[in-house]
């Protein structure tokens, strides 16, 4: 699956696109995808996002595609008290 310098790499990469479908919050944690621990990019939206979002990112490392996994979290927006 991806490391965490590979999800990193997503993250930062992708983040702008993240961000244009509603996300909040973007992080990098480990994530258990088809039973393996991996690494991977969490996306934070306060709702379901409007259009899909695919279950992975696409990176190239190398000059190899790497797919890194991406999920989705619905939580709310953190407000300072």
């Amino acid at each position: 699956m991806a490391t965490e310098e590979e999800a990193h790499q997503a993250r930062e990469e992708h983040s702008d696109y993240l961000r244009e479908s509603g996300a909040h919050a973007i992080a990098v944690d480990k994530l258990k995808r088809d039973g393996e621990n991996s690494f991977g990019v969490i996306a934070y939206y306060e709702v379901e996002p409007p259009d899909p979002l695919p279950n992975s990112l696409e990176i190239e490392q190398d000059g190899r595609k790497k797919s890194v996994p991406l999920t989705t979290m619905i939580t709310p927006r953190a407000t300072l008290e």
